[in-house]
């Protein structure tokens, strides 16, 4: 029988389980972009609240179900540095953002990254992918959304970098 699907109570605690930490995760973040999102402007407020809320609320759901079910997974700690990395690169991302690299610079940089950390070590294929899904999400956000992304300080070369 395999480890993950045991029950808590045959020698593993609530602090291990995977799902009960996902939800608390999952519920602190969507909390924190709710109220991030409530500083916005009337127009601009509405979809990022409500994605926010939603996700806070599924996370509530996860930690509750884990609570009650009393059944779990171990946390895989043999990837907890993959995960640390992934993180630490959001943050270097957003980071990046404020700082004024742009869009288009730091989705791409941060995209290649993350193929890198998924397996990825082909630079040409990484950094053509990268390309591909950051003009895609570019697309859909300025042109679909007429959302005003962050422009780089590189934008005398090229706008909308």
């Amino acid at each position: 029988m395999s480890t993950s699907g045991k029950n808590l109570s045959s020698g593993r605690s609530l602090g291990t389980d995977t799902d009960l930490w996902t939800g608390i995760v999952l519920t602190f973040l969507g909390a924190g972009a709710a109220w991030l999102a409530s500083g916005f402007d009337t127009v601009s407020r509405p979809f990022p609240l409500i994605v926010s809320l939603v996700l806070a609320s599924c996370g509530l759901m996860i930690f509750l179900r884990a609570l009650v079910s009393r059944k779990g997974q171990a946390l895989p700690f043999h990837d907890f540095g993959i995960v640390a990395l992934a993180a630490l690169l959001i943050v270097m991302c957003g980071l990046a953002l404020k700082a004024g690299v742009g869009f288009a610079i730091a989705t791409l940089l941060f995209l290649m990254a993350i193929f890198w950390l998924a397996g990825l070590r082909r630079p040409v294929r990484s950094l053509v992918l990268a390309a591909a899904i950051t003009l895609v999400i570019y697309c859909i956000f300025v042109l679909v959304l007429n959302v005003h992304l962050p422009s780089s300080f590189l934008s005398f070369i090229a706008p909308g970098l």
